[in-house]
C-alpha cells in the first residue's frame, strides 16, 4: 500500500509538456499537481507591450506579459486585444528567428509553470521539410525559456504517439505499427509513415496548409467583388459565407473548390513521398486544426484514414506523453 502511494506522489509531481508552436495557435498539454491532464491554447499574436492605463486590463495584462531580450511583448488573447484582430504573421520557414516566436514559447512555459512551479522536461516539433534545418535552433529557443530537458521531434510524430501511447506513456498492446500521419496547420500540412514500428525515413516531408486554400477564397471572391483580405477568408473557410455590406452571403461553392484543391494538392504530395509504403498501412491519422475540415476530401483518397479524437491538440498531447513516458522510464 505504501508503494503505492509512493507511485502516484511521484507520478502527479512531474510535469512533462506537451508543446505545439502552430501558426494559427499555441497547444499545450501537461499533467497538472493533482495528476488530472490539463490543456491550453491561446492564439500565435505576439506583439511589442505597449503602456495600458486601465487598471483591471493592465493586471490581466500582466500575466501575458513575458521578455525577450530585454524587450516585453504581449502574447496570446491580450496581444489579440492590443493590436484589434488576430495578426497573420510568421507563415514562412524563418518564423523561429523572430523574437514573437520566443515570446510565444516563454508565454507558454511560463502558463505551465505558474500551473505547476516545476517543469521537468519540454518536447516540441518542427515541420518534417524543416526539421533537418532547425530542430537545434528550436531546442535552444526552448532551452532559452526553461531550465527543463528538452526535446524535438517532427510534428506527426505525436499524432503517431497519441495513437501508440496511453496517457501514462506506456505502449498500448497491439496498436499497430503499420500507419502513416498527415497533420494539417495553417501553413503547411506534414506527413510520416512508419511500418513495423519505424519511421520510414524517405516518406516524410511538408505540402501546404489552410493558408493555401484561404488564399484561393481570398482570390476568387476579390474576383467576384468581395473587397476582403486573408482574415476575412479564412474565417469564410469554417462558416462557408462571409459578411459583407450588412449581408450573410452564402460562399460555399468557392470554399468547396478551395478546399478540393488542397485536397488533392495535400494527397499529391503525400502520395509521391509514401511511395509503396501507402498501400501498407492499416491506419492514415488525419490531425491538426484543418482536419475537419479536410477529412471528407482525404477520405476519398485513402479509405484507412482514421479522423484522430480532438485533432488540434494532437501533437501536443502524444509528445506529453512520450515525454512522461520516458520520464517514468529514467526515473523508476
Amino acid at each position: 500500500m505504501a508503494r503505492s502511494s509512493t507511485l502516484h506522489t511521484k507520478e502527479t509531481s512531474m510535469t512533462c509538456i506537451g508543446l505545439d508552436v502552430g501558426h494559427s495557435a499555441v497547444k499545450m498539454a501537461w499533467r497538472g499537481k493533482n495528476g488530472k491532464i490539463k490543456r491550453k491554447i491561446f492564439p500565435s499574436v505576439a506583439v511589442p507591450a505597449m503602456t495600458i492605463t486601465d487598471k483591471e486590463a493592465s493586471d490581466q495584462a500582466k500575466k501575458e506579459t513575458v521578455t525577450v531580450n530585454g524587450l516585453e511583448y504581449f502574447f496570446g488573447e491580450t496581444a489579440v486585444h492590443e493590436v484589434g484582430s488576430i495578426a497573420v504573421t510568421g507563415l514562412h520557414d524563418r518564423w523561429l528567428e523572430m523574437p514573437e516566436f520566443q515570446a510565444l514559447v516563454q508565454g507558454a512555459i511560463n502558463i505551465v509553470k505558474d500551473d505547476t512551479g516545476v517543469i521537468h522536461s519540454v518536447t516540441a516539433g518542427l515541420p518534417p521539410s524543416i526539421f533537418s534545418d532547425q530542430n537545434l535552433k528550436l531546442r535552444n529557443i526552448i532551452s532559452l525559456c526553461t531550465d527543463a530537458e528538452v526535446r524535438v521531434h517532427q510534428e506527426p510524430a505525436g499524432v503517431a504517439m497519441q495513437n501508440r501511447l496511453d496517457e501514462s506513456g506506456i505502449m498500448i498492446p497491439d496498436s499497430t505499427g503499420d500507419l502513416g500521419v498527415v497533420a494539417i496547420g495553417r501553413y503547411t500540412t506534414d506527413f510520416m509513415a512508419m511500418l513495423d514500428g519505424r519511421w520510414v525515413q524517405g516518406a516524410a516531408g511538408s505540402a501546404r496548409g489552410m493558408s493555401r486554400a484561404a488564399n484561393l477564397v481570398m482570390r476568387k471572391l476579390n474576383e467576384q467583388g468581395y473587397k476582403i483580405d486573408y482574415l476575412d477568408a479564412d474565417d469564410a473557410l469554417w462558416k462557408k459565407s462571409i459578411k459583407y455590406n450588412g449581408a450573410n452571403n452564402d460562399v460555399t461553392p468557392v470554399v468547396e473548390i478551395a478546399l478540393h484543391v488542397l485536397a488533392s494538392e495535400i494527397f499529391d504530395a503525400t502520395s509521391n513521398k509514401f511511395g509503396d509504403t501507402g498501400r501498407k498501412m492499416e491506419k492514415i491519422l488525419v490531425a491538426g486544426g484543418g482536419a475537419g475540415l479536410m477529412f471528407d476530401g482525404l477520405k476519398k483518397y485513402w479509405p484507412q484514414a482514421v479522423l484522430v479524437e480532438d485533432p488540434r491538440f494532437a501533437v501536443a498531447e502524444g509528445f506529453r506523453r512520450a515525454g512522461e513516458g520516458l520520464w517514468n522510464i529514467r526515473n523508476k
